[in-house]
């Protein structure tokens, strides 16, 4: 199908225009001329490429002119992989905007590549890209290196049969960069020691979760709310992508400076699971990391935008308290029994009741009982805004007067430093792996919570 595009009479007409700057004639005239809805969108949203003159698809990118770029690069490279490139070649053509690219690159082009960290099925680490990701030229609209570019790796543990599947879920985390807040995938690489795939993704400061082991006797709650506004904010913009993150837990909500971050959107299983060996006909393998998962969910009940939201009510819980849920007991087959059984964490960490009142909505046992992100970020923010107000600040005031008694836990830092303490137990696991428990009960809630 043939791509509607300007006529050469129409470019001729509007190719001296500041699409930006547009004269109430000028506009009058784009409204006559461009009679096709999408290009005109795209006129008033990006102007013209400047090469072959036609509705810029992104800001300063040209889907048409870069598509041709990409197909005669196709034979350049290979992943030696059919279905890596495939996936490559199908994103690239699709790239409506610069953030939408990826690319096979060379692992040789990665130096002072140093660990991170660990996780369920994959290894972290961070690299300096010498040639850096695609930007585009601000004067041509065409594709030029960045430059150096300090990039996280992620290795996919036995990635080496990489599967289509699981491709299909690494597609969520590209289509959902134009989102503010979510990571970008900027290319797949190989390790050629073992060849297993790496995805090459924008680096962040750190995790939440050293986030608050570090900072988080200094945290007021403007900013635990705050940080609470930020992920609402960005959740509700996944969910209306009609998308799940499935694995929402403060491993994968990253922090630079004031900045939050939500990535790992979709990847929570194995690099070579087939959808073969986890339809909803077979056992269904389960992943995650226990605590955040919701009970339906452990009961082999598909994931839903609703057990996102249960994860949210228990980094919430995190925010707030500065503890990792559940921390000092064993994540096995009791703890999650008692999660169906209406178990959820709890600390001598005293909570404002406005704020606790909207955690206890999230993690509800009856998913339908939960608030939607939109809801959700309606209420986080009608609490942050109204913090001040008599009610919440006599709620905020007696919650901190608590926290400052000896008895209170939460706030007792080590003695060399102002880091939070507390030792896990040694079966507590916040890394995602396979969960699979039998026989639990139906979900409900226990009798109180506060």
């Amino acid at each position: 199908m043939d791509e509607i595009k300007l006529s050469d009479d129409v470019i001729e007409q509007i190719k001296d225009f500041n699409y930006q700057h547009l004269t109430e004639k000028q506009k009058s005239l784009i409204d006559k001329l461009i009679t096709d809805k999408e290009l005109k969108e795209r006129y008033k949203e990006n102007g013209l490429c400047k090469s072959c003159k036609q509705p810029n698809t992104g800001f300063i990118y040209c889907q048409l002119c870069n598509t041709q770029y990409f197909k005669q690069n196709f034979k350049n490279w290979t992943s030696g992989n059919h279905d890596v490139d495939e996936f490559i070649q199908k994103a690239q053509l699709k790239a409506e905007n610069i953030h939408n690219v990826i690319e096979w690159v060379e692992y040789d082009k990665f130096e002072d590549v140093e660990y991170l960290a660990k996780g369920g099925f994959g290894t972290t680490f961070k690299a300096v890209w010498n040639d850096g990701p695609w930007k585009s030229n601000y004067f041509n609209c065409k594709l030029e290196r960045k430059g150096e570019t300090r990039v996280a790796l992620k290795c996919l543990h036995n990635s080496q049969d990489i599967t289509a599947d699981f491709l299909k879920e690494v597609g969520s985390s590209i289509s959902v960069f134009y989102i503010h807040g979510t990571i970008r995938c900027l290319g797949i690489t190989k390790d050629p020691k073992t060849n297993n795939f790496i995805m090459v993704m924008d680096l962040e400061r750190c995790s939440l979760r050293q986030h608050l082991n570090n900072n988080f006797i200094s945290m007021n709650w403007a900013g635990k709310l705050h940080s609470l506004r930020l992920i609402a904010i960005i959740l509700k913009d996944i969910h209306k992508r009609g998308l799940i993150h499935k694995n929402f837990h403060c491993g994968n909500i990253l922090i630079d400076y004031d900045e939050i971050y939500i990535t790992d959107l979709g990847l929570c299983q194995p690099a070579n699971v087939k959808s073969s060996q986890n339809t909803q006909n077979s056992n269904k393998k389960i992943y995650g990391v226990l605590p955040y998962v919701a009970p339906e969910v452990l009961r082999e009940k598909k994931y839903t935008q609703k057990s996102d939201i249960y994860g949210f009510g228990i980094i919430a819980y995190e925010i707030c308290t500065g503890f990792p849920p559940y921390y000092d007991i064993a994540h096995d087959d009791l703890l999650a029994m008692k999660i169906c059984n209406g178990l959820r964490p709890k600390s001598n960490y005293k909570i404002p009741q406005f704020i606790f009142d909207i955690i206890n909505q999230c993690w509800d046992a009856d998913p339908l009982k939960r608030p939607n992100a939109e809801e959700l970020q309606e209420l986080i923010e009608e609490s942050y805004n109204n913090r001040n107000n008599t009610v919440f600040y006599k709620q905020i005031e007696d919650a901190d007067e608590i926290n400052k008694k000896p008895s209170s836990t939460a706030q007792s830092p080590l003695s060399s430093t102002s880091t939070l303490s507390y030792i896990s137990h040694p079966e507590a696991v916040y890394t995602s792996r396979i969960l699979d428990f039998k026989n639990l009960p139906e979900p409900k809630n226990a009798d109180s919570n506060v």
